[in-house]
């Protein structure tokens, strides 16, 4: 998960997505910070296509989001918001190699 790479309005187009998805709990998060902007912003007020007339309001809230330690997506598993690729796995596994090794 990474805001580096998404922009404020691809953040808000996201959110309009995955909002109406939560209730079934479809829903599946770029990056926390997306979420809690969302939630800020209020989730009934993201509509599709409003993004002119949220987008000073948003960014605003959005730039504070992205720079902030947030807490995780309520009812969402924070392995199903991690990438999964091999390079991932590898890179875990050798973290936790790489702990155990200190114990010994």
């Amino acid at each position: 998960m990474s805001t580096g790479q998404i922009g404020a309005e691809q953040a808000y187009a996201e959110a309009a997505e995955q909002l109406p998805l939560r209730a079934e709990r479809r829903d599946q998060w770029s990056d926390r910070a997306v979420f809690w902007t969302a939630v800020r912003y209020g989730v009934s007020e993201v509509h599709p296509g409003a993004w002119p007339v949220a987008a000073a309001r948003w960014s605003r809230l959005w730039e504070v989001a992205r720079r902030e330690h947030l807490p995780p997506i309520p009812g969402i598993p924070e392995v199903e918001n991690m990438p999964a690729t091999a390079s991932v796995a590898e890179r875990g596994i050798a973290s936790v190699r790489a702990i155990v090794g200190k114990r010994r």
